[in-house]
């Protein structure tokens, strides 16, 4: 959902006394994108194997490590 925010056109802008004469509000996008449910869940997935991934070569080191 898109936040609104006020502001002014710049033909109705008046720079000698910085008002507007006819504000309006704009839609204002976020700075991140709208996910489905589907794309949040192959990020949380990509995630879970890529710490799945972390752990298995930590265990890994520390295993050879004792040897």
């Amino acid at each position: 959902m898109a936040h609104v925010v006020r502001g002014c056109l710049e033909r109705d802008f008046d720079a000698s006394t910085g008002t507007c004469a006819h504000e309006i509000w704009i839609p204002q996008q976020s700075s991140l994108p709208a996910l489905t449910v589907a794309e949040a869940q192959a990020i949380g997935i990509a995630f879970a194997f890529l710490w799945a991934v972390a752990f298995v070569f930590r265990r890994l080191r520390k295993f050879l490590d004792q040897a």
